[in-house]
């Protein structure tokens, strides 16, 4: 009897992370994965918004979406050069805003709130907002060409060779927070007595930050840079704020692609395009979530 209830015990235990991990997968599962196949379903379809009936037609929308002249890979080539530019910007300006804060100074409290700010402003009031700011009479322009730097100005969002970086840009300024949240975090439990033991051994500060708190907060700095990256290659409602896609199509995403897409009446090509665009992200999201995995593996 005892050994059929210490049997039942153990199988509850193994079982008992799984009662936590449902919940998670089911909504996963609902709004993420169900909703991904039914777009392939639909891509392989001539479903219209003007009809109500739609035909098989296999995978000529991809035909279509990849062939020669089309407008989707370059839309594709746009968004990894966004996620790639916003994700640097937001690791590598984050890590070093988090070591900063990290240190004791008057105003850090305060300072750690106005870093987080932008993320609670609308998307839509950013792109205005900036769209202003940057326009060719705007106030950045009049302030570069009162310091004398009146060859540099320009119509930041309106220029084909920097419209795309500039919005790359307001992302950072954007989200950076973000970062800055999840690495500060990790950076305030790093053990108190391992710095204290580097600073009794001489380790000047830059020396503690490169050989103690930067190790020790990889595992935060990787999942930042892997939610970034994820995030860039969603990019959307930043992008559609400031550019729309333009000018041309300079600034044209996977997601305004889509967007753009809707408008035609087609229901199959825009969902055609949407699962490209998930299964990119999966592929792209694995093969740097293994790498992470493998240089933490080999870092322990």
């Amino acid at each position: 009897m005892s050994k059929r209830i210490s049997t039942r015990t153990s199988t509850r235990k193994s079982y008992y992370p799984m009662y936590f991990l449902a919940p998670v997968l089911a909504i996963f599962t609902v709004f993420y994965i169900l909703p991904a196949f039914f777009g392939l379903g639909l891509s392989l379809t001539n479903a219209k918004l003007s009809s109500s009936t739609m035909d098989f037609v296999g995978l000529t929308n991809y035909k279509v979406l990849f062939g020669a002249g089309g407008q989707f890979l370059g839309a594709v080539g746009h968004q990894f050069i966004f996620a790639l530019l916003v994700t640097l910007g937001k690791t590598a300006l984050g890590v070093a805003m988090a070591l900063f804060m990290d240190q004791q100074f008057i105003g850090r409290d305060f300072l750690r709130a106005l870093v987080y700010a932008p993320i609670m402003i609308s998307l839509i009031i950013v792109g205005m907002i900036f769209n202003f700011l940057l326009a060719s009479d705007g106030f950045v322009n009049e302030v570069l060409r009162f310091v004398g730097l009146g060859s540099i100005v320009r119509p930041w969002l309106g220029d084909f060779d920097t419209a795309l970086v500039t919005v790359a840009a307001i992302d950072v300024w954007v989200g950076v927070g973000w970062t800055v949240v999840i690495v500060l975090a990790a950076l305030q439990s790093v053990p108190q007595d391992v710095l204290e033991a580097a600073r009794v051994d001489g380790a000047s500060p830059l020396r503690t930050v490169f050989a103690i708190k930067l190790p020790l907060v990889a595992h935060a700095i990787n999942l930042a840079l892997l939610l970034t990256f994820i995030s860039g290659m969603k990019a959307f409602d930043i992008i559609y704020a400031t550019t729309g896609g333009g000018p041309g199509h300079a600034t044209e995403v996977i997601s305004t692609f889509i967007a753009k897409q809707m408008v035609t009446g087609s229901l199959a090509a825009p969902a055609a395009a949407n699962f490209a665009q998930f299964v990119l992200i999966t592929v792209l999201a694995f093969a740097i979530n293994t790498v992470i995995r493998k240089r933490e593996a080999a870092a322990e």
